[in-house]
């Protein structure tokens, strides 16, 4: 993003290379040849035009995502965003490669390659889709269809600055997840379990229990109680890594301590999670002689990606998020069926 003393966005961080978060790049779970939108790897941000960006306030969109493959040979990505009574805005398309079906493909378009003239002042609820078509063959789908909510506060640069714009991502917060290893990890065949929360990079602790007793822990570096403000309109994801903890005790036997195999060592585990050194998080789920119990809500809900939804318990103070904003704006529109969130 470029810089711009009338103009400021918030803009949603990512705490680690994206595919990271995504999982291994053969984890498509498309049920068919079809090509499917991972739906939890869209990211929305808010950015300054390409042109006159410093004359003329207001914002354009940037997004990122990611495509389970097949894609096939001569494909177009493309995303085009609609405003509210006035029908089409900006349409754009999207860096696109041949992709097998079994691998998937990473796309991210728009921000300042957008002219500055198409640059909005509008807050509220804005629509977007993702297309893929072919020219060779004659078709033209659309992958995915949401709404994002982009919120605005007064700006803080002086007495003449142009208004902050955000898109709203509280529907995140009550949603976490549970998988094992990525390309992102130092050792593919650990648990991982990830949450997300509000404000500036916190410092995180995240403790891992088995039948009452810490087994496993990870740190992040990050703002402490004096420095996080759980106010501020961004949003981060933590990854929290867990090495020694595996889906099998044979990968456990071969990797690093405590050599535990969640299919030997079947029953509830829970994750205490320690934000700017507040207890702030509980994360619970199971396993069996399998591995991690799939409790079916990212199938059901054609999630697009093989890591497991579960339910995160927000304990304490967490500044202003809306806990309700999950019923209707998860996933940019695409509400979760099955999910209840913990009081």
């Amino acid at each position: 993003m470029r810089s711009n003393a009338s103009l400021r966005m918030f803009c949603l961080p990512l705490l680690l290379p994206l595919v990271g978060f995504l999982g291994a790049g053969g984890n498509a779970t498309a049920d068919d040849d079809q090509p499917t939108i991972d739906k939890d790897s869209i990211r929305i941000t808010l950015q300054p035009g390409s042109e006159r960006a410093y004359s003329k306030p207001g914002w354009v969109p940037y997004i990122e995502y990611q495509v389970n493959g097949p894609i096939a040979s001569g494909s177009q990505l493309s995303v085009g965003f609609t405003l509210p009574g006035k029908g089409p805005w900006v349409k754009f398309d999207c860096r696109t490669g041949e992709t097998e079906k079994g691998r998937s493909w990473e796309a991210a378009c728009g921000g300042d390659a957008i002219s500055n003239d198409k640059a909005q002042v509008y807050s509220g609820p804005v629509g977007f889709t993702i297309h893929l078509r072919n020219e060779l063959t004659g078709t033209n789908v659309a992958l995915f269809a949401g709404q994002m909510k982009v919120g605005r506060v007064p700006g803080t640069s002086g007495a003449n600055a142009s208004d902050d714009y955000y898109v709203d991502e509280n529907w995140r917060i009550p949603i976490g997840y549970v998988f094992i290893g990525g390309p992102a990890s130092r050792d593919a065949k650990s648990l991982h379990v990830g949450f997300w929360y509000r404000g500036n990079p916190p410092e995180i602790q995240a403790h891992l229990f088995y039948n009452g007793k810490e087994i496993a822990k990870f740190n992040k570096p990050g703002n402490g109680p004096r420095d996080w403000n759980p106010a501020k309109y961004q949003w981060g994801f933590a990854n929290c890594e867990f090495l020694g903890v595996y889906s099998t005790q044979e990968a456990a036997d071969a990797g690093y301590e405590p050599h535990i195999g969640l299919d030997k060592n079947p029953g509830e585990y829970e994750v205490k999670v320690l934000v700017a050194n507040h207890l702030a998080r509980s994360i619970k789920f199971s396993a069996d002689a399998n591995g991690i119990v799939d409790n079916g809500i990212a199938k059901a809900n054609k999630l697009g990606s093989d890591r497991i939804i579960v339910p995160v318990q927000v304990i304490g103070d967490q500044g202003p998020w809306d806990r309700m904003a999950w019923k209707t704006g998860a996933f940019y529109g695409n509400p979760l069926t099955g999910f209840t969130p913990v009081p």
